[in-house]
């Protein structure tokens, strides 16, 4: 949808410069202008963007725009997760509730600030992230349920417990979306004690000697020279 729009924007733009290039000329002049003018412009903003892009986010433009259109839908399934704030009853399904929302939030701002690990976690977006709202608004709507028979009580158990293997599976993918960042940091940290060990010996002063370790060695050097004295008589 959103690459749609990128399509008929750059048409606009090659259309509208093309034609002020044909108002100084006539006849055919105004046409090889018209072609000449959309032609140019055309490739010309096509290849800035691209560029741009590519440079920003290492990504094409098509692959950008798809992974924007994904970002919109599951933004709209983050927001009907969040509204299940009001409907559930037990204190145990609004716990659930929140972390399922914190798991789903902390995933879509990750690939939002940076699109290409999208492609890390395609599951998320393509099932994992269905399946718990589909989950959750049923759980809702079962524990919203002011009689409960057997069979209700049932289902909401199960739908309780599906939810919680889901929300491993969200972990997992939260986990694995992060993993770059992490083995960053622990090669950083690895780097920073190594510089600061450097570092603390380059500036650790040297320990001076004890007073009693100085007496010790007059002594020994006085006592040392009385019997190489003794010897030479």
């Amino acid at each position: 949808m959103r690459y749609s729009f990128y399509w008929s924007r750059r048409l606009a733009v090659s259309l509208a410069a093309a034609l002020v290039l044909t108002m100084p000329f006539d006849g055919w002049l105004a046409w090889a202008a018209f072609a000449a003018g959309f032609a140019g412009m055309f490739m010309l903003y096509t290849n800035f963007g691209n560029r741009r892009i590519q440079k920003k986010y290492g990504l094409s433009r098509r692959e950008y725009y798809y992974i924007l259109d994904q970002l919109k839908e599951a933004k709209a399934k983050l927001s009907r997760l969040q509204h299940l704030f009001l409907k559930v009853r037990s204190l145990r399904s609004l716990k659930q509730m929140i972390e399922l929302n914190s798991l789903v939030k902390r995933i879509y701002s990750v690939v939002k600030k940076e699109p290409k690990r999208f492609y890390e976690i395609e599951p998320f977006f393509y099932s994992h992230l269905d399946s718990v709202v589909e989950l959750a608004e049923k759980s809702a709507l079962l524990s919203s349920k002011k009689v409960k028979g057997p069979d209700m009580k049932r289902s909401l158990l199960e739908t309780t417990e599906t939810l919680g293997d889901l929300s491993q599976t969200l972990e997992a993918d939260l986990r694995q979306v992060l993993a770059r960042d992490i083995e960053h940091l622990t090669i950083e940290l690895d780097v920073a004690r190594q510089r600061s060990a450097q570092t603390k010996k380059l500036i650790e002063p040297e320990q001076p000697a004890l007073k009693g370790d100085n007496e010790d060695e007059q002594r020994t050097t006085v006592t040392t020279g009385t019997r190489y004295g003794r010897k030479k008589r």
